[in-house]
């Protein structure tokens, strides 16, 4: 979480404060619900081992599923690009402290994620199932996208994504945030601007059976994607300016250039 640990002092100052260890609790409580909640939603997106998946579970006729699924995932989109703006924050941290506001992010996320699982509507029209080597390849494409979900939460600090370290910090340690306002270039960030939702990209499209209703979640998903980006380079922008704008004229969005990848590697020594 913090390479900082506590003191005893600290510890016990946290364990009998009320106002500091119930916020903290808090925080690492809506942490494990979001460990269990995103890994579920990926399996359900991958129609994988749950018994309710994009693929699996009692629907309604194709017109009213489409329906119910597309407004499942404006919600999603909604929620997502709407409390990541600026002026949003701003108006969370009116009412609750700063330290939790990623906290009520999460759980927000959370909540949004469960609706859409357990209200979702499968529409099982086939539109392509691979057999032997191609099948084996999709499969794999989506375990793929699923393992560069989790590294790239590692690679933007898994904890401050959370909103636990901010908690941490404010109520344990009481030391100022240490998350740096600087632009990330390095790692996997040479390579695209985007590696979380390269992941999640690779997860939605990936499948060795992709039915209709498979095809509406990744639709809409890469649409939310695609928008969320889009606002998410507009505030870049408006921190970084030129800086950022020098990055992505060099660094691809979502999936590395071959072409540049190998023609660096030939120009060096």
């Amino acid at each position: 979480m913090d390479l900082i640990t506590p003191t005893p002092s600290q510890a016990r100052d946290v364990l009998s404060s009320r106002a500091r260890l119930v916020p903290f609790l808090f925080s690492f409580a809506v942490y494990g619900v979001a460990g269990i909640t995103v890994p579920l939603m990926l399996l359900f997106a991958g129609g994988w081992f749950l018994p309710k998946t994009i693929d699996k579970g009692p629907h309604l006729s194709t017109v009213p599923a489409i329906a119910i699924d597309v407004l499942l995932l404006a919600l999603f989109g909604l929620q997502h690009s709407g409390m990541a703006r600026p002026a949003f924050k701003a108006f969370v941290t009116r009412w609750v402290p700063e330290a939790l506001e990623r906290t009520v992010y999460i759980v927000m996320v959370c909540l949004v994620m469960w609706v859409i699982m357990l209200a979702w509507q499968p529409i099982p029209a086939v539109i392509w199932s691979a057999d032997g080597t191609a099948g084996l390849v999709l499969d794999a494409g989506f375990w793929l996208g699923f393992v560069l979900v989790y590294a790239a939460t590692l690679l933007l600090n898994h904890f401050h994504l959370l909103g636990i370290s901010q908690a941490y910090r404010e109520y344990v340690i009481q030391v100022p945030d240490a998350t740096v306002d600087r632009l990330q270039v390095n790692g996997v960030y040479r390579l695209v601007r985007h590696p979380l939702m390269t992941g999640l990209l690779v997860s939605f499209w990936f499948a060795s059976t992709f039915t209709v209703g498979h095809l509406v979640w990744a639709l809409g998903l890469t649409g939310y994607i695609l928008l969320g980006t889009y606002l998410e380079e507009r505030d870049l922008i408006a921190r970084f300016g030129a800086s950022y704008r020098a990055y992505a004229a060099q660094v691809p969005a979502f999936f590395p250039s071959v072409l540049r990848i190998f023609g660096r590697s030939t120009r060096q020594p």
